[in-house]
């Protein structure tokens, strides 16, 4: 079993996976009445029917947490708030890729210790279905670790009215747990299994999801108690992010007139390690379309600082500020008349957080606010911050006069940015002949009258080979010739770079649907210093060739040699150089003096190359040699050393010549 620590500032429970092992299997085996099943652990609170059906199972998960069992690489929680002020709904997504995917799916796969196709290091369906069916009750009695309180400020010390969520509210699901038509998928093989029952190796590294939502026909899935005066007096906001390795947190509040927050902080447990969680920057806001304030938190924290624990504060009122002073823009932002390139209808990102939001200056933050001449265009960001353009289907460009807004409306009406958005260009592709290249046809779409563009193919993380830049002027195309080399075969993009004059740079992907067809590995034989092809031992029993070997896809080669019938593959290959020392006992099993040899490379994709390689006959040197008088000291005369060789040498042949017929 693996262990697990618990974190989060909360009273810690007897360890987890015991109580949740019998949970599981109990909704496993759900119809199976098993006397082994009757002695359940005291501290939680299990209790299964007579009748032995799951939908009775009580399970009690309180006092564990989200982070508990899963590792994301990124988590996103929304809260809405509705208008009641004493419920609400909580949408979760956690992304779970590579190493961290092979850690969640060990994990749960643990939770089924001692049960049939449990803690077996692999995850089933049987299995999947089980963690997707316990879930909500689980869920259920889980710390949200979000609180929230009216009145005075507080930084803790004081109870606050804390969210739980609701069982029957709760949805979840998951997503790619158990891959389908995973390379290494089989059916499961333990007792009880499910006749369409299929388990993968928990190390399988597929990307996954584990998603939280209101289950369908519920109007909530989380609750608490009611703010007095929801909402219209001083309130806090509390939230425990101990363990949220790279998480956001977004919080729309109902609209009401005037919500701001006006303080923030962080505190933590200040442990002798000397850790703290001061880096955690404040959250950001914006007012939606109906105005309602939306409020986003990102949270990062290392989850090697065991002994660490913070929680965040967000305080806010609806009592008008003193003084509000308008956003300011900086020199940093985009000025008049500047050109923002798009790759064409879609939704696109202009700007990272950590540029955009350089660009003007507030106290209480600020938002971009773009009116554009066009129906259908519009600026938004994500939950990190960045910044998006939508662009609607039909439409090339369109202009956007814009202002930086604080979240309580205020603006500069006199101190505005007018920018044209639009498509910088198009593109068509083809491969060329060889297949090691394409030739990208690119026509500007007048945005800008020239521009300077870079290009490259790629395959997930790996590039091609960088070309020159090309200037691209007017409507006229341009083609540009993009190298395939250090790409595999199969499907193929690429990635753009363009500067301008008056432009943003811009960052483009252009998925054509072109794939790299498969080459055939290259092979050489190398001379030794006589001029022949093969060097043969002191024996005259086996010859040793070298020479080499390369794929132009970067696949792997195996290689593979055939001598007199029959096949050898014990090639050393140490980069592009290739070894193999090659036995004749099989020519001569059978009689055969043709020692050519037929060599093959073989590339991951299965594309061969042959070479046929004479080998001389090895030159024997018939000059007789006197024999010396063996003393035997009387005892019977033993074979002459050369005779023993050739016998034992015979013998090897007579019996390799055995083992290739069978």
């Amino acid at each position: 079993m693996k262990e697990k620590v618990h974190r989060g500032g909360m009273t810690p429970r007897p360890q987890l996976t015991a109580f949740t092992s019998i949970a599981m299997v109990l909704l496993m085996l759900s119809v199976v009445s098993s006397p082994v099943l009757t002695a359940l652990d005291e501290s939680p609170s299990i209790v299964l029917p007579a009748e032995g059906r799951q939908d009775g199972l009580d399970v009690d998960c309180s006092g564990y947490s989200f982070e508990d069992l899963f590792e994301y690489d990124f988590a996103l929680f929304e809260l809405d708030i509705l208008d009641d002020w004493a419920t609400g709904d909580m949408y979760a997504n956690a992304w779970v890729n590579g190493s961290n995917s092979a850690i969640v799916r060990d994990n749960l796969d643990g939770l089924f210790e001692g049960l049939p196709g449990g803690d077996n290091d692999w995850i089933s369906t049987d299995e999947r279905d089980a963690v997707r069916s316990i879930g909500p009750k689980c869920i259920a009695d889980m710390e949200t670790r979000l609180g929230l309180r009216e009145g005075i400020p507080h930084s803790g010390g004081v109870d606050w009215n804390d969210f739980e969520f609701v069982e029957d509210g709760i949805g979840l699901d998951e997503v790619n747990l158990v891959p389908q038509g995973h390379a290494d998928a089989r059916s499961c093989t333990n007792f009880g299994a499910a006749a369409d029952c299929k388990e993968v190796p928990t190390t399988t590294t597929d990307d996954m999801e584990i998603s939280l939502a209101v289950a369908d026909g519920q109007t909530h899935n989380v609750r608490w108690d009611q703010l007095p005066n929801s909402g219209a007096s001083n309130f806090t906001l509390a939230l425990n992010i101990t363990n949220m390795s790279n998480a956001a947190l977004r919080v729309t509040f109902p609209v009401l007139q005037g919500l701001r927050m006006y303080d923030f902080r962080v505190t933590h447990n200040a442990p002798d390690g000397g850790q703290s969680c001061d880096y955690i920057g404040e959250p950001s806001f914006r007012y939606l379309g109906d105005g309602s304030l939306q409020v986003t938190q990102l949270v990062s924290f290392d989850r090697t600082q065991w002994d660490l624990e913070c929680n965040l504060f967000m305080d806010f009122t609806t009592e008008e500020p003193a003084t509000n002073d308008v956003p300011a823009w900086t020199a940093d932002a985009p000025a008049d008349g500047t050109k923002i390139p798009t790759s064409g209808a879609g939704t696109w990102q202009f700007a990272e957080a950590s540029t955009g939001n350089g660009w003007a200056t507030d106290e209480n933050g600020w938002a971009l606010n773009c009116a554009f001449d066009e129906a259908g265009w519009s600026v938004t960001t994500n939950v990190l911050g960045d910044f998006y353009v939508t662009q609607p289907t039909g439409s090339v460009q369109s202009t956007a006069v814009c202002q930086a807004v604080d979240p309580l409306g205020a603006t500069d009406e006199n101190n505005t940015r007018t920018w044209v958005f639009g498509t910088l260009y198009s593109a068509t592709g083809v491969l060329d002949e060889t297949g090691s290249s394409a030739t990208l046809t690119v026509t500007s779409a007048g945005l800008v009258d020239e521009f300077m563009f870079e290009v490259r193919a790629a395959q997930g993380t790996n590039l091609g080979a960088a070309g020159n830049a090309v200037a691209v002027t007017g409507t006229a195309p341009t083609e540009v010739v993009v190298s395939l080399d250090n790409l595999r075969p199969g499907s193929f993009s690429f990635v753009s770079h363009a500067e301008a004059n008056n432009m943003m740079a811009y960052n483009g992907n252009i998925d054509l649907g072109l794939s790299k067809p498969n080459a055939p590995p290259t092979l050489s034989v190398a001379v030794n210093f006589n001029g022949e092809n093969a060097t043969w031992d002191e024996s005259q029993l086996k010859f040793s060739m070298y020479g080499l070997v390369s794929d132009p896809d970067l696949e792997v080669v195996t290689m593979q040699l055939t001598i007199c019938g029959s096949n050898y593959q014990g090639f050393d290959i140490n980069g592009i150089n290739w070894n193999v020392e090659v036995s004749t006992a099989i020519c001569m099993a059978n009689g055969l003096t043709d020692y050519d040899v037929l060599i093959k490379a073989t590339d991951e994709s299965g594309a061969t190359t042959e070479l046929v390689v004479g080998v001389n006959a090895p030159v024997i040197d018939d000059t007789p040699v006197a024999p010396d008088e063996p003393d035997n000291g009387g005892e019977e005369a033993i074979p002459a050393a050369s005779l023993l060789a050739t016998m034992c040498m015979l013998g090897a042949a007579v019996l390799l010549g055995r083992k290739t017929e069978e």
